[in-house]
């Protein structure tokens, strides 16, 4: 049995196992019966697999679709919940924001206040396009586009899901703070900061485009598989003529049944991550397609779901842990890059003696760090951190936490010049 196969059949066996119960304790937003929660259960295949014919968009003024009609109240307090530090923060690459204030970042603004976007209905392979509105004490959506007979009140408990509701953010907020006086303050300034569970396919090849690349790049690459294989859902008109459409994102069988690498590479821009795609498909396939991949979230260990989603091609730990972070529902998965590995040193005395690298072993380190000094949902509190980095949101911190992070950028710069300048000279 090669490694991979080994990887995918423990993984297989371990997600047959109960599910372990979240540490810390929790608390429900709001009272919701089990029938009122759409199931996260994997897709059955007889869905999954079923042929889409080709539909023309929905055509919606622009205008029409920004007015002040038809927006439901999630109800979600301001603590709970903010659009603005979660969706264009670097968990996912589709969320547009409307009129996007000048002078934001790739990264997402703090003061953007709507967005539109595309979430997958749970358990079927059918989309919405949804407008997002945040105001000072919560968060409002506008269902702009829905598959025939769906019942729009069911949209509150497809959001539910996709924002975890279920999990009281104040709780951890509380819980974190009490365990890292830093954090505490950075709570102070940026609440809301929530972990999305998207659909695991799309989170996948996500990841899959992110390697080695820019924001707008990944926004351009996803866009463009979109529009390739996807289907176009919802047309946005301006009143001078110019148009905005939006597709779904191509389910698993629609990737395998029609994408070549020339296409993924040349069309959609992936370049040689297109290989890396058509190689995971592959493995996917021979592990049950989807349902492999929902499977995942029943697993105990975030590193037993790290390795087994390393086993796909061009999925390193970094990207495997992303994956699971934002839609396997691993809330201990840390995903490490080199930010995050000079967080661990500049505020958490992460010891780099001797340490040229970031090895599998260093990742492991500076993930653990976290870990341990987070007793409960470690990735979600390292999210926070990681949008406080973000230089659109840096304005609302401290100034001496400000001054820290622009002195330490300073130092770790010289020391790259130094050790750029020692090479040249050998």
């Amino acid at each position: 049995m090669t490694r991979a196969a080994r990887g995918i059949a423990k993984v297989i066996s371990a997600a047959a196992g109960p599910r372990t119960p979240t540490k810390g304790k929790k608390r429900s937003l709001r009272t919701v019966t089990p029938d009122q929660i759409v199931s996260s259960s994997p897709p059955r295949n007889d869905i999954a697999k079923k042929s889409v014919p080709f539909q023309e968009p929905r055509i919606v003024d622009k205008e029409d679709a920004l007015s002040d009609e038809g927006f439901r109240d999630l109800k979600v307090p301001a603590r709970e919940l903010r659009p603005s530090a979660t969706l264009t923060t670097g968990q996912c690459f589709h969320w547009k924001a409307v009129d996007e204030p000048v002078g934001s970042s790739a990264w997402g603004t703090h003061n953007a206040t709507q967005w539109i976007g595309t979430v997958r209905i749970p358990d079927t392979s059918d989309y919405l396009v949804l407008l997002l509105r945040e105001t000072i004490d919560t968060t409002l959506y506008k269902v702009l586009f829905a598959p025939p007979d769906y019942d729009i009140v069911k949209t509150d408990d497809v959001l539910y899901q996709y924002f975890q509701l279920d999990q009281s953010l104040s709780v951890l907020y509380d819980q974190w703070s009490h365990e890292c006086s830093r954090l505490k303050r950075i709570a102070a300034c940026i609440p809301g900061v929530r972990v999305i569970c998207q659909d695991p396919w799309e989170c996948l090849v996500s990841f899959l485009c992110s390697s080695n690349n820019n924001i707008p790049r990944i926004f351009g690459m996803l866009a463009k598989i979109r529009r390739t294989y996807g289907r176009p859902l919802l047309t946005l008109r301006t009143s001078d003529g110019n148009e905005e459409t939006f597709y779904s994102f191509p389910s698993f069988e629609q990737l395998v049944a029609k994408a070549s690498e020339d296409e993924l590479r040349n069309v959609c821009g992936m370049g040689y991550r297109a290989k890396y795609l058509l190689g995971t498909m592959e493995k996917i396939k021979a592990a049950s397609g989807e349902p492999y991949l929902n499977s995942l979230r029943g697993v105990k260990s975030p590193l037993d779901v790290q390795e087994a989603l390393i086993q796909f091609p061009g999925v390193g730990r970094k990207v495997a842990d992303c994956i699971a972070l934002f839609s396997l529902r691993q809330t201990e998965a840390i995903p490490v890059d080199v930010h995050v590995w000079d967080m661990a040193r500049r505020d958490y005395a992460f010891n780099t003696s001797n340490v040229k690298s970031l090895t599998p072993t260093v990742y492991r380190a500076v993930g653990d760090l976290f870990r341990e000094r987070f007793s409960t949902h470690s990735g979600w509190a390292h999210s926070l951190l990681f949008v406080a980095e973000l230089p659109s949101f840096r304005p609302v911190l401290p100034s001496d936490i400000r001054e820290e992070m622009e002195s330490f950028s300073k130092k770790r710069n010289a020391e790259k010049k130094a050790t750029k300048a020692a090479k040249e000279s050998e």
